[in-house]
C-alpha cells in the first residue's frame, strides 16, 4: 500500500502508530550534506568529517576490529602496513594512531608515524610504525589507528 500525503491537522500525535515497509529518499546523506555546529555558528560537511578507516590490532597480525581495512602486514618490529578495502582519492590522506606496550615492567604508550623513508604510501595502503622516542620502533601489544581523507 502506498502512503499518501497526510494533512497534519488530522493526525492525533497522542495515538500510537505502527509502520511496516521501507522509506526511501528521506533523510539521504550526500557528499555535500552539511550540518550546523554544536553552537550553530558554523556548518561542517558531514561526509568529510567521518573517519574513512580504522583498525585495532595486537601489534602483530591479528585484527581485533576494523573498518575499510582488508589486510594487515607485519613488516617487522613495530612496522605495519594497512591495506584499504576502498582506496582513498589521494596518497595524502591522514593517518594517526597509538600503541600500548608493557616495556621493561612498566606501561608505555607509543605514537604511530608514517614511515618517513617510505614514499610509496599510496591511495590503497599506508605504512606506519609505533615509536617511543621518534627514533626506535617498538613492538606493542595493542595498536589502534584511524584514517581520514576522501575516498576514491
Amino acid at each position: 500500500m502506498a502512503l499518501s500525503k497526510l494533512d497534519a491537522d488530522s493526525i492525533d500525535l497522542a495515538d500510537d502508530y505502527a509502520f511496516t515497509g521501507t522509506v526511501t529518499g528521506a533523510g539521504e546523506i550526500t557528499a555535500s550534506t552539511t550540518a550546523p555546529s554544536e553552537g550553530g555558528a558554523a556548518t561542517t560537511n558531514v561526509v568529510q568529517g567521518l573517519a574513512k578507516a580504522f583498525i585495532i590490532n595486537d601489534g602483530d597480525t591479528t585484527i581485533g576490529d576494523s573498518f575499510n581495512i582488508s589486510t594487515l602486514s607485519d613488516n617487522g618490529n613495530g612496522d605495519q602496513t594497512y591495506t584499504y578495502s576502498n582506496n582513498f582519492s589521494s596518497a595524502n590522506h591522514v593517518a594517526t594512531g597509538t600503541g600500548k606496550s608493557d616495556d621493561n615492567g612498566g606501561l608505555r604508550m607509543a605514537t604511530m608515524q608514517f614511515i618517513a623513508n617510505n614514499p610509496s604510501n599510496a591511495t590503497s595502503f599506508v605504512r606506519m610504525m609505533t615509536m617511543y622516542d621518534n627514533t626506535n620502533a617498538r613492538e606493542c601489544e595493542f595498536v589502534c589507528a584511524v584514517m581520514h581523507g576522501d575516498l576514491a
